[in-house]
């Protein structure tokens, strides 16, 4: 991690800009992200819940969003593994993993919750060992990440003056309907193209056959010039689920608020950013205004990139409106030749050494349904796959087409509509595994029973079209949109012998958790937990946080979960810091973990110990002679939870049990968890 720190700051003048005053300022996968969620999400997330509700029984917040930036951080972990060991291809697959992982997520990063804090590291951590390895990597692989092309031109050094733009034979005319020009910059792009990116940029030329005739009909309905169809390579390479960690999305690559702005809505059951009609409609409507505000395409086509604020500004500050004598950030100065060396490819790939086959283009009927479906029964009923569903309608984010939507339009392949139509009366309404329905009862919130459930508020206030300040009343319903691996019903009681981790007197918070009944659970009070674990008042606990427990003689760790192999001994002993000890050293030598070790002495994870100190310990050196521990995979267990619990690393159990992806992990699995 030392060299991704060093890098980081060298990599300082790459990272996108911070645009202001200009709600239209960010749009593309370069741009900063509109870190405000659409529906004014910056107020306190438990706002609906009165003083004595938080001192009483602080409920695990957000099992979903901490389920999944846990998933991140599984991810991420592998790729600076691969990272270390110069494996750059493998750390970007890793990488890439991670952030997709994290664009997905819904988190208000203007907050000061603990998920927005844990968001905002991970994710800066996340970019900067990222940019580490698109510097290190000769080339873009196939299924490089669109966030990564720009991203690897711009950390180039400039083209030495003997580097050549390859052609293959005569250059015939080739007609433009936006200004292009050919210079150093562009000629340097296209290098770009035929060396680095070259596999990637034959795979989005291959999928641009796919959307460019539809595209073209739709930005000749804003007489917008028709060039401006290649854009979206340099974007998404024609992907629609296509990512960045800016919070984009789409073949356009707009932010969520800039996309509201031009008819793109979303919540959790779809995001129109990713439709390849839809987001098109938009993104001729932007640049069309952009042009008539700059009356240039060249600074039109920075200000998608940049921000129209900043391009505004710099235009202003430095006397000119000619986009090539403009001083802008260098991400932004490398965008206009991108495209326009991208579009020149485009429209004479052979000249240029890509010989590629189109993907054909894509056709399909649409059906105005009614009720909620499932796309498996949308699959079975057209004589299809899922797959080729979700690829006709890549804004749905779920197995299931929205609820509650009289009218939904839903695409299916050309001339499945009388098969469709023959079976859809006699189609159920969808109920997916992983979302029911709630009965709303007097003097609910949608705090209260988005904790019942253990799921995100941000999810419930997605899955039904509510803002933070939304009203809700007896007797309506709720879809709560549950966690894969969740329950089905509220108000489940926690087990009472799962209260523990393998490494001594913790607990690790699980779904539906409160502090009230964890203390219940363990015959202690919801104030002494909070004093053992320096919780304020209102302070949250969240899924997967390991809270200290008080000794209990009554009812032992070893008792309350059998899942897990402590070794730890039953009588306590002391042990004198000496100099030169670690508590890495120590927990090895008594066999015990470096988490254990530190709860029971109330040390926090960058706490230190020093010399002469007391420590207490449960366990003996003799212990440290057994080879190793194991522990059952339950429901809800990641990787970095039982890495955490044994004080151990994901790197150490994958490598111990030969585990290839640190996302695929079975209820059940016995892990070996090697004594440190």
């Amino acid at each position: 991690m030392k060299k991704t720190i060093i890098l980081t700051g060298f990599l300082f003048l790459l990272v996108p800009s911070v645009w202001a005053n200009n709600p239209d300022s960010r749009v593309s996968q370069n741009a900063r992200p509109d870190l405000r969620l659409t529906d004014s999400l910056q107020d306190n997330a438990l706002g609906e819940f009165d003083d004595q509700y938080l001192v009483d029984s602080a409920y695990a917040v957000d099992d979903d969003i901490w389920r999944q930036l846990r998933l991140a951080e599984e991810y991420f972990a592998q790729g600076v593994a691969a990272n270390q060991e110069a494996a750059w291809e493998e750390a970007q697959l890793y990488l890439e993993r991670s952030l997709k992982v994290m664009a997905d997520l819904d988190v208000d990063t203007t907050d000061t919750s603990p998920e927005a804090k844990r968001y905002n590291a991970l994710l800066n951590e996340i970019i900067a060992d990222y940019r580490l390895t698109l510097l290190s990597l000769g080339t873009l692989p196939e299924d490089a990440s669109p966030s990564a092309f720009l991203e690897k031109l711009t950390s180039m050094p400039d083209i030495a003056a003997t580097a050549t733009v390859q052609m293959e034979g005569e250059q015939r005319p080739v007609d433009y309907n936006i200004p292009i020009v050919l210079n150093d910059k562009v000629k340097k792009a296209i290098i770009y193209f035929q060396t680095i990116a070259r596999d990637a940029f034959e795979r989005y030329l291959q999928r641009s056959g796919k959307y460019i005739p539809l595209m073209t009909e739709i930005l000749k309905q804003y007489d917008v010039p028709t060039d401006l169809v290649y854009l979206p390579l340099i974007e998404s390479g024609f992907n629609c689920r296509a990512y960045s960690w800016a919070r984009a999305s789409g073949p356009w690559q707009f932010i969520a608020s800039t996309g509201k702005l031009y008819g793109l809505n979303r919540n959790w059951w779809y995001d129109e950013r990713r439709d390849f009609v839809k987001s098109t409609h938009s993104a001729a409507r932007f640049l069309k205004r952009l042009n008539d505000d700059f009356q240039s395409w060249e600074l039109a086509l920075a200000a998608y990139n940049g921000g129209p604020g900043r391009i505004s500004r710099s235009m202003a500050s430095q006397r000119t409106n000619d986009f090539w004598e403009l001083d802008l950030k260098k991400q932004t100065e490398e965008y206009v030749p991108f495209y326009m060396a991208a579009t020149i490819i485009a429209k004479n790939p052979e000249l240029y050494g890509f010989h590629i086959e189109y993907d054909d283009p894509v056709a399909f009927e649409v059906v105005t349904i009614g009720k909620s479906v499932n796309l498996k029964t949308v699959a079975k009923l057209t004589g299809t796959t899922v797959d080729v569903i979700k690829d006709l309608n890549p804004e749905l984010l779920r197995d299931v087409t929205p609820p509650k939507v009289r009218e939904y339009q839903l695409r299916i392949p050309v001339g499945a509509k009388d098969q469709f139509w023959a079976g859809y009366n006699g189609v159920k309404p969808a109920y997916e595994s992983n979302w029911v329905q709630h009965l709303i009862k007097k003097g609910e919130t949608v705090s209260s029973i988005a904790n019942r459930y253990g799921v995100s508020q941000y999810a419930l206030l997605e899955a039904n079209n509510l803002s933070i300040r939304s009203k809700i009343y007896p007797g309506k319903s709720l879809i709560v949109p549950m966690p894969v691996d969740g329950g089905t019903t509220a108000e489940v009681e926690p087990e009472r012998g799962r209260h523990s981790t393998a490494g001594g007197n913790t607990y690790v918070v699980r779904s539906g958790d409160n502090l009230s009944k964890i203390a219940g659970s363990f015959h202690t009070t919801a104030e002494t937990l909070r004093k053992m674990n320096y919780l304020g008042n209102s302070s949250r606990i969240y899924v997967g946080q390991v809270l200290k427990l008080p000794v209990d003689k009554k009812q032992t760790v070893a008792k309350s979960n059998k899942n897990a192999a402590p070794v730890a001994s039953k009588n306590t002993q002391s042990y004198v810091v000496k100099e030169g000890d670690t508590v890495w050293d120590i927990a090895r030598r008594f066999g015990v973990s470096t988490a254990t070790l530190r709860s029971l002495n109330g040390l926090s994870n960058s706490a230190r110990i020093q010399v002469g100190q007391t420590l207490k310990i449960m366990g003996s050196p003799m212990a440290a002679l057994q080879n190793h521990l194991t522990y059952i995979v339950k429901r809800g267990d990641t990787l970095h939870d039982i890495a955490r619990a044994f004080g151990t690393s994901v790197q150490a159990l994958m490598r111990t049990n030969n585990i290839s992806d640190a996302g695929n992990l079975a209820i059940g699995t016995q892990l070996k968890i090697e004594k440190e």
